[in-house]
């Protein structure tokens, strides 16, 4: 809980409160006169260490300048709280909710230690940049950058991403305006770019097996698309169309494999997601052989003429195995695994697909080898795979 102090017994002198506004970069572009005016309306709040100062999805009426103290700011990410930032003494939050009437937070912010906060009203300072727009204009860009920084936390591969590589990765995006109808990726075609999605709903499409098109999935914003055909030697995997006018973030494969390369643990997430959407396939001309055993147990083995070689399948492997038909998502089959047998966990699905695509078995995503590098001292390209896909399943 806050304890707000009034004009008349306040701490912080007119001198370092005008000190601080005026080491805001947005606020540099007002005139002395109206910092002057604004340092002048700041109110003095403290918070105790673990409170809640702003939540996410909230309207509010005040922005907030530290005095003293840290907070973090946090979103709420598909798999819960992620870190956005780490906030210290002269750092400013929750101008962005101000900028616009009705606006609401972006990020929930929490002290981590206790805090000393100078709070300004959303009236006060919407009628000082109403009066200057260049510092509106200022703003503005600065809420961009943020809410930018926050869609990047948000979409999985990159939660884990902070500081310098998060911000030079948002640098890099470029900014797409797209119409509805529009295909923004083509299935067949090599891809040199994949897309994070800010706003508008497209549509995932594939061709089967007697070459109709038929709709995959509905992505909405926040959702990354497009990324196999960048960590893969294989064209893209699917259609991408717009179902209405949409903004895009689209970054290049190089800059990418840079990111990759510099963070093995998003490389890994990264990893992940594409082989949770993927739609292995059976190698075609693999024989099936079964026999039985004197206990009555069916034992199934596959047989790939061309390289002489065997392979046999456990009861999970057989169940796989019927379904690599190049239209199920490992998603799907181990969805599908888990409600049959009533299964809590599907290891033995992941392990079964990346073991058929490991021995050959079954034509499944394979990591371009700019992606994810084999080391002598390192775990093998499968065995990191089966670690990352089990945990992303527990």
């Amino acid at each position: 809980m806050a304890s707000v102090k009034g004009p008349e017994d306040q701490t912080v002198s007119p001198g370092r409160r005008l000190e601080l506004l005026a080491g805001v970069p947005a606020f540099s572009h007002l005139p002395a006169p109206v910092l002057e005016e604004l340092a002048s309306r700041l109110t003095e709040e403290r918070f105790g260490s673990a409170d809640t100062v702003v939540v996410e999805g909230d309207t509010d009426d005040r922005l907030y300048l530290i005095v003293e103290g840290r907070a973090e700011a946090s979103t709420t990410g598909p798999s819960g709280t992620v870190p956005l930032a780490t906030l210290g003494p002269g750092e400013l939050f929750g101008e962005i909710a101000l900028l616009e009437l009705q606006s609401r937070r972006q990020a929930t912010v929490t002290a981590v230690e206790p805090l000393f906060l100078l709070s300004l009203r959303a009236a006060d300072f919407r009628r000082a940049l109403d009066a200057h727009p260049e510092a509106r204009s200022a703003f503005e860009g600065l809420a961009d950058d943020l809410l930018v920084t926050k869609l990047l936390k948000q979409a999985s591969p990159f939660s884990t991403l902070a500081g310098e590589r998060l911000q030079r990765l948002a640098a890099c995006l470029e900014h797409l305006e797209i119409s509805t109808g529009d295909t923004i990726i083509r299935e067949g075609e090599a891809g040199e770019e994949c897309y994070l999605l800010r706003s508008g709903r497209v549509e995932v499409l594939a061709r089967g097996a007697q070459g109709d098109e038929r709709s995959l999935a509905t992505l909405e914003p926040g959702s990354l698309f497009g990324e196999a055909a960048l960590l893969t030697d294989e064209p893209r995997n699917a259609t991408v169309r717009a179902l209405e006018p949409c903004t895009l973030l689209a970054l290049r494969r190089s800059d990418l494999l840079e990111v990759l390369g510099e963070d093995r643990q998003t490389g890994e997430r990264m990893l992940e997601l594409v082989r949770m959407r993927d739609r292995p396939r059976r190698v075609r001309g693999i024989e099936v052989h079964h026999r039985s055993t004197l206990t009555g147990e069916t034992i199934t083995t596959l047989k790939d003429p061309r390289r002489d070689t065997n392979y046999r399948l456990s009861p999970a492997g057989w169940f796989v195995w019927q379904r690599l038909d190049g239209e199920h998502t490992l998603q799907s089959l181990t969805s599908e695994y888990r409600t049959r047998y009533e299964a809590p966990a599907s290891h033995a699905v992941v392990e079964a697909v990346v073991s058929l695509v490991a021995a050959g078995f079954v034509e499944g995503v394979k990591p371009s080898t700019e992606v994810l590098a084999e080391g002598i001292d390192r775990p093998t390209l499968w065995q990191r795979v089966r670690a990352t896909m089990q945990r992303i399943l527990e």
